[in-house]
């Protein structure tokens, strides 16, 4: 099994994911299966080749004249901080295989957003169609929760620009899924020394 984790963990490097973030992601999911009743991970996961494609999938070369940037939120803070976003003229293109928020902002022609995320556990095709007639297109889904875009205004007004995005952070993706799996893990394990 050590063999599958250390290919793994090749291939996500490969995909430029950031030793520390292969390093913790490798354990959490090295952790998830194991103990009784374990599996091989190629079983459940399938190649590691393949399911390193899924966690981080390959992205589109973007123009030159548009900045992208790849970040995460847990849902106690994505709709803030997509609404802060958003006015300073991100746009969702869509949410990955690890649940980070790909955006794409062109500096010579910014346009604000407005987003919204719903709950849609049995997929989105209904909700889709409700949202469309306002102007809501869907993009993004992660688990349960599907995120939708809509233009702030129907053309960019020249008048009121949305205003320089603050640079862009030095960290541009944030594991806040497992770093809360982490917490919860730990916060298990302290109730379980109690007993």
């Amino acid at each position: 099994m050590t063999t599958y984790w250390d290919e793994l963990s090749r291939h996500l490097r490969a995909r430029g994911l950031p030793p520390g973030h292969v390093t913790a992601l490798v354990c959490d999911l090295a952790a998830h299966g194991s103990g009784p009743g374990a599996t091989d991970p190629a079983d459940v996961f399938g190649p590691a080749d393949a399911f390193a494609g899924r966690l981080v999938p390959g992205a589109p070369s973007p123009d030159e004249h548009v900045e992208t940037w790849c970040w995460s939120a847990d849902t106690y803070a994505d709709e803030a901080l997509l609404g802060r976003f958003g006015a300073e003229g991100w746009e969702v293109d869509r949410v990955d295989g690890l649940g980070r928020f790909v955006s794409h902002r062109d500096p010579e022609h910014p346009r604000r957003w407005e987003y919204r995320r719903e709950l849609v556990p049995r997929g989105r095709a209904e909700r889709d169609a409700a949202l469309a007639p306002e102007g809501w297109e869907p993009c993004g889904t992660w688990v349960v929760y599907g995120w939708y875009k809509r233009p702030e205004a129907a053309t960019p007004s020249p008048a009121s620009p949305p205003p320089e995005p603050a640079a862009a952070p030095s960290r541009r993706t944030a594991f806040t899924a497992l770093r809360n799996l982490r917490n919860l893990r730990n916060l298990r394990n302290r109730g379980r020394s109690r007993r």
